[in-house]
């Protein structure tokens, strides 16, 4: 019996290996993740390219060497969302100037107009763009929301949080004040 189950299961693993290989060699297979398998500290954050609630194309790429970044992923109807947004408006408001940038990172489908409703109320002014079909959240490898991921001038993740961040605590601004120096 043993005999015949290791002659019935080789070819099946066979057929399983190849099918594995076909289809993460093939455009579809590779779009599902990120093209480094670590989005993560230390890293060059993934490139992407995403319309904005007002149709605006915005590239990642486009801030490299001049902005530090902090890309937020994030839903209407997540409560720590609506909680931490407030705080990144904040930091927003105090350190655009000196090249700060937030890309708000809606993963939800066909919501524009909660979305807006959403940042007419918390009075937003960054941007936010649409991942409706969640391949940017995915190259990230976002698994749960909120997460933010700091990115600094070169294009390097510097911190990722996820859940719940105070954007506008001592450590938020230190580490923040230092990308930026």
């Amino acid at each position: 019996m043993r005999r015949y189950l290791s002659y019935l299961l080789s070819p099946i693993a066979i057929i399983l290996i190849i099918l594995g290989i076909v289809i993460g060699s093939t455009s579809a297979g590779t779009d599902l993740w990120a093209d480094d398998v670590r989005p993560d500290t230390g890293h060059l954050a993934p490139d992407f390219a995403l319309k904005t609630l007002d149709g605006n194309i915005v590239r990642l790429s486009e801030f490299r060497g001049k902005k530090v970044v902090l890309i937020n992923f994030w839903a209407t109807w997540c409560p720590p969302c609506r909680l931490e947004m407030p705080t990144m408006q904040q930091i927003y408001s105090e350190y655009k100037a000196g090249g700060f940038e937030i890309l708000a990172v809606n993963i939800e489908p066909d919501a524009e107009q909660p979305i807006n409703d959403f940042v007419k109320e918390l009075r937003l002014t960054f941007p936010v763009l649409l991942d409706p079909d969640m391949k940017i959240t995915r190259k990230f490898r976002v698994i749960g929301l909120p997460v933010s991921v700091l990115i600094d001038r070169q294009g390097i993740v510097r911190a990722k949080e996820i859940g719940y961040h105070d954007w506008t605590s001592r450590p938020s601004r230190a580490l923040i004040e230092n990308l930026l120096k």
